[in-house]
C-alpha cells in the first residue's frame, strides 16, 4: 500500500506570514488609538479637575454622564478609523502574493527569525529612549505641576510612541522581509505564491 503523494499539509508546518505582518502592524495601531484617548482623558482632566471638585456633588454626576457620553463617541470614531485604516495598514506592511509558506524552508525560517528579532530589538530600544525621556524631563516635569494627570499623559505619549516605532519598523522590514521571501520561494519554484 502506498500513501497518497497528495496528502493535505498539516498546518503546523506552515506560517501565513502575510496575516504575522499585518497582525503586527494592526496590533500596534490599536495601541496606537488608546493611547490617544488616554492622552485626550488625561489632559482633560488636568484641566477641568479644580473646576470638576468645585461643583456640587449633583453637577458633579451630570459632568461624569457627559464624560461617559464622550469617551464612547471617541471609542466609536476610534473602531471607525480602525476600520477604515487597518486594510491600509496591512496592504503597506506586505506585498500582495505571498501568505502561507512552510517553516521548514531555511531561508524562509532564517528572514522570519531576522525579522522577528529586529522588531523585538527597536520595540527594546523605543521603550529604553522613552524610559530615558520619562526619567529625565516628564517625571519632573508633572511633580512640578503635582499632577497625576500629566503623569498619565506622558505614560500615554510614551506608550503612542513607542508603538509608533514599532509600527514604522514594521512597515519597512516587513515589506523588504515579504519580497525577499518571495524570491526565495520563486528560485524554489514554490507552490506558495499566490
Amino acid at each position: 500500500m502506498t500513501e497518497e503523494s497528495s496528502a493535505p499539509h498539516r498546518s503546523e508546518d506552515y506560517i501565513n506570514l502575510g496575516s504575522l505582518f499585518r497582525n503586527s502592524a494592526t496590533v500596534t495601531f490599536v495601541v496606537q488609538i488608546v493611547a490617544v484617548i488616554i492622552m485626550i482623558g488625561s489632559v482633560s482632566a488636568y484641566y477641568i479637575g479644580d473646576v470638576f471638585l468645585g461643583l456640587a456633588v449633583d453637577m458633579q454626576i451630570l459632568a461624569l454622564l457627559i464624560a461617559s457620553i464622550v469617551t464612547l463617541v471617541i471609542f466609536l470614531a476610534a473602531i471607525s478609523a480602525f476600520v477604515r485604516f487597518s486594510r491600509r495598514i496591512g496592504d503597506a506592511v506586505v506585498g500582495p502574493g505571498i501568505e502561507e509558506v512552510k517553516m521548514d524552508t531555511p531561508r524562509v525560517k532564517t528572514v522570519v527569525i531576522i525579522y522577528g528579532v529586529l522588531v523585538t530589538l527597536m520595540g527594546i530600544t523605543g521603550i529604553y529612549i522613552w524610559f530615558l525621556i520619562d526619567t529625565n524631563f516628564l517625571i519632573a516635569w508633572a511633580a512640578s505641576y503635582n499632577s497625576i494627570s500629566l503623569r498619565v499623559f506622558g505614560l500615554a505619549l510614551g506608550t503612542f510612541f513607542v508603538s509608533l516605532l514599532i509600527q514604522v519598523i514594521i512597515a519597512v522590514v516587513g515589506r523588504s522581509a515579504t519580497k525577499i521571501i518571495i524570491e526565495v520561494l520563486d528560485g524554489d519554484d514554490s507552490e506558495f505564491l499566490d
